[in-house]
Formats: C-alpha cells, sequence, structure tokens
C-alpha cells in the first residue's frame, strides 16, 4: 500500500521561507506554524513590539500563557506595556473566553463572530496614532488553534474565512498561529486548506519544543 504523506512534506508545497511577519502587507493574512513556544513568542514579540514602538495599534487575542510571556517580553525589551493599554493602542483578549461568546455548541455562529470580532475591531481601528494620524492595526489571534485542539478543524477553517470577510470591512493586518502537533496524518486535508486561507504561510522551526519564558 502506498505511504501515506505525512504534513511535514505536504507543508514543503505551501511554505515560505522565513518566520517575519513584517512581510505580510497590510490588508494581509499571515499563519505561523510551530513546534516550539520559544520561537513563537519571538515572532509575536517583533510583530507586536514593532507596531507599538511605531506608535500603531495591536489587538491579540491569545491563550493566557502567551499574553502574559507576551507582555514580559515587551517589558524585558523596555516597553511598558501599560501605556499602550491604557490608550487603547494595545488590546490583549483572552482566545478562550473569546471564542465562548460566537461559538455555540461546538460550532462558530459567523452573525455573533462577527459582532464580536467586529466589535473589537471597530473600537481600535478608531484608535488614531501617537502622532495623532491615522493608525495601522496589527492584530493576532490563536482561537483557530484552539479549535484544532478541540478537534474540530473545520470550524478552524470556517472562522478563518470570517477573519478574511472581516478584512474586506476593516483595515487591518492579520497574523495566526498553530501548533503542528494538532496535524496528525488525518487532518492532512484541513491543514491545506487552512494554509489557503491565507496570503503568506510560515514554517513550524526544526528546534526542539522548549517551554515559554520570558
Amino acid at each position: 500500500m502506498k505511504k501515506r504523506p505525512d504534513v511535514d512534506t505536504l507543508s514543503s508545497a505551501v511554505f515560505t521561507n522565513a518566520s517575519d511577519w513584517t512581510r505580510v502587507h497590510e490588508g494581509g493574512h499571515g499563519v505561523q506554524f510551530y513546534h516550539d513556544d520559544e520561537d513563537l513568542m519571538a515572532t509575536l514579540t517583533r510583530y507586536v513590539g514593532s507596531a507599538l514602538v511605531n506608535g500603531d495599534v495591536s489587538v491579540v487575542i491569545a491563550t493566557k500563557p502567551h499574553r502574559l510571556a507576551l507582555d514580559r517580553r515587551l517589558a524585558a525589551r523596555g516597553l511598558d506595556v501599560a501605556v499602550p493599554r491604557s490608550a487603547g493602542r494595545y488590546v490583549s483578549l483572552d482566545a478562550h473566553g473569546t471564542l465562548s461568546k460566537f461559538v455555540v455548541r461546538g460550532v462558530v455562529d459567523e452573525t455573533k463572530c462577527r459582532e464580536v470580532v467586529g466589535a473589537v475591531l471597530r473600537r481600535a481601528g478608531s484608535v488614531p496614532a501617537v502622532d495623532g494620524g491615522a493608525a495601522r492595526l496589527f492584530a493576532f489571534g490563536e482561537m483557530v488553534a484552539l479549535l484544532c485542539a478541540d478537534g474540530r478543524p473545520d470550524e478552524a477553517v470556517r472562522l478563518e474565512e470570517i477573519w478574511n470577510a472581516l478584512a474586506r470591512e476593516y483595515a487591518f493586518t492579520l497574523c495566526c498561529a498553530y501548533p503542528m502537533k494538532g496535524f496528525t496524518p488525518r487532518f492532512a486535508a484541513p491543514f491545506m486548506r487552512i494554509c489557503a486561507q491565507h496570503s503568506h504561510v510560515f514554517p513550524a522551526s526544526t528546534r526542539p519544543t522548549t517551554s515559554l519564558s520570558a
């Protein structure tokens, strides 16, 4: 019987070469696959930190460990997150709590999702840049990864589609992330469908898995 290709083999056809989210253009939608939390947090810190240092706005919808690690890393680089947070330029929301507002019996309710996420984007998009001009909005989310981890990759694809629809209504750049451990061979088809929802696809590092650190 012919051997079934694993996800890493399939990924070689769709991945770009480096995890540089600055390559995601305004209005673009990037996805980071990762083995290692350390690599994810390093990339996320650059993404959010650059937005805040440049006076723009960042919305992060992530798990509590990732949000806490991000704040620690930003602080270690000299950025007092309390300042952009108080100005509405740094919005940090819990991924589980946000999902619970629009997932009904395990299914993404599109109307509720657009209401919940749309409200966040509207508020963030109305915040001016530090210089008083128009700010750019940079968003990060891993609600899709939680759906995959719960064995609902089709719902993750649906949520990606809704994000893309929202991008036609609001001006923002979006990046999201999935741990590779969630993509067993039986999830090869959803993996390819997820990749297809993105303008930029970034590969997982080959580094050994490590725990979160400051």
